[in-house]
């Protein structure tokens, strides 16, 4: 059975305006087919719950779902499989022919889960050069085959028309109202705005990947390389569960005087739980972040066990020089403290940002590791993103 959603465009005898990936535009005909008989709903998709997959033999259908709900259809875009196939008559969804060719990924964990594709000779913008530790990525701008479109809060609107992407794949919060830029969509350059951010778990996360597989016409890849991710999260996931320790965590730092931690249900606090780790607020109903005072979380966490994922911090002497109130928690007098910093870039950024969300699996490997270290000799790697913090760098 369809969700509703599906059964709505299963409908419908509609054409499209579409955008033509890698070959000119054409002028609407008067063609009437229904493209959307016997859609069928992609039953790989398991663990996202803010987009969907269809296909039939026309086409491949994917929904995002938006900011309100992950009922709410925000936006809607179909890739003929037909490339012979010309316009269609006008609607609102966007249409591509696939795959996209001249791709600007507008997140580096995008540009991330696209290499993975074997994509990157396709992306012709990033947003910022500072945010990657890809080599690939780095050689390309180095060479003068990459632009930056967002080296300031806001999208460079001009730089982007003139490039005139296939397609720009950028975050938002699933308003196409808001999110999506009025100019840029006048050119007609089409705009794919994710809201992976917005899922709860590890592998609803990482499954993204299919998004992007389905738009470059890599889903088998996608398929491939989720299934190898999952089945080893879930391997080191009862390794840990082995473990008869469970230590206290909690994590973050304050900035300015409010100090956001995440939610009992986000995706930090599941990774936690899945290291076989006591997370502070995991009793918390929320996904996003709390809004916390110093002495709401020293109250809470001055106790715990661990301390991880201190910004950019990278010594415990930096940690005392931005508030020497953190000396009096255990974990900093311990030194059970553990950033995500092992692998970054000379702006200081880390790879955990750009790779950490496509592979939990080794961010589990790492907690697992740091958690339990009398399992190391089992899980066999090296940390891959965390490093303990020593006195001084």
């Amino acid at each position: 059975m369809l969700p509703d959603f599906f059964k709505y465009f299963a409908s419908v005898i509609v054409g499209f305006s579409f955008v033509s990936c890698g070959s000119p535009k054409h002028s609407a005909d008067k063609t009437s087919i229904n493209y959307f008989k016997d859609l069928k709903k992609d039953t790989a998709v398991r663990y996202a719950h803010r987009f969907a997959l269809s296909e039939n033999n026309y086409c491949k259908v994917i929904y995002v779902f938006g900011h309100t709900s992950p009922k709410d259809t925000s936006a809607i875009f179909v890739i003929l499989k037909d490339s012979t196939l010309k316009s269609l008559p006008n609607s609102k969804i966007t249409l591509f022919k696939s795959p996209c060719k001249r791709i600007a990924s507008l997140s580096s964990i995008y540009t991330s889960m696209l290499c993975a594709l074997g994509e990157q000779q396709h992306i012709v913008a990033i947003e910022n050069i500072d945010y990657y530790n890809n080599a690939d990525i780095l050689r390309k701008f180095q060479k003068g085959e990459l632009e930056e479109l967002v080296r300031s809060p806001k999208i460079d609107v001009e730089k982007t028309i003139v490039l005139n992407p296939d397609i720009i794949f950028t975050f938002g919060m699933g308003n196409p109202e808001k999110d999506i830029n009025a100019k840029i969509a006048q050119a007609d350059i089409p705009m794919v705005i994710t809201v992976d951010h917005l899922e709860e778990t590890p592998l609803a996360r990482a499954e993204w990947l299919k998004f992007f597989g389905a738009f470059t016409g890599k889903e088998k890849q996608a398929d491939s390389i989720f299934k190898a991710v999952e089945k080893n999260y879930y391997e080191l996931k009862q390794i840990a569960a082995g473990s008869k320790n469970k230590p206290t965590v909690f994590s973050e730092i304050k900035f300015g005087e409010i100090w956001y931690v995440p939610g009992g249900k986000s995706f930090a606090a599941t990774l936690f739980k899945d290291a076989n780790a006591n997370y502070i607020w995991r009793n918390d109903n929320q996904s996003g972040s709390l809004h916390l005072s110093f002495e709401e979380v020293y109250n809470k966490a001055h106790e715990a066990d661990y301390w991880l994922n201190m910004a950019l911090v990278r010594s415990k002497k930096e940690l005392f020089g931005q508030e020497n109130r953190y000396a009096e928690f255990k974990a900093y007098k311990s030194g059970k403290l553990f950033n995500n910093i092992k692998t970054v870039n000379t702006k200081g950024y880390s790879d955990y940002w750009e790779t950490g969300i496509l592979y939990p699996n080794r961010v589990l490997s790492d907690l697992i590791q740091i958690f339990h270290p009398e399992l190391k000799p089992v899980i066999k790697n090296d940390l891959y993103y965390y490093r303990k913090l020593n006195e001084s760098e």
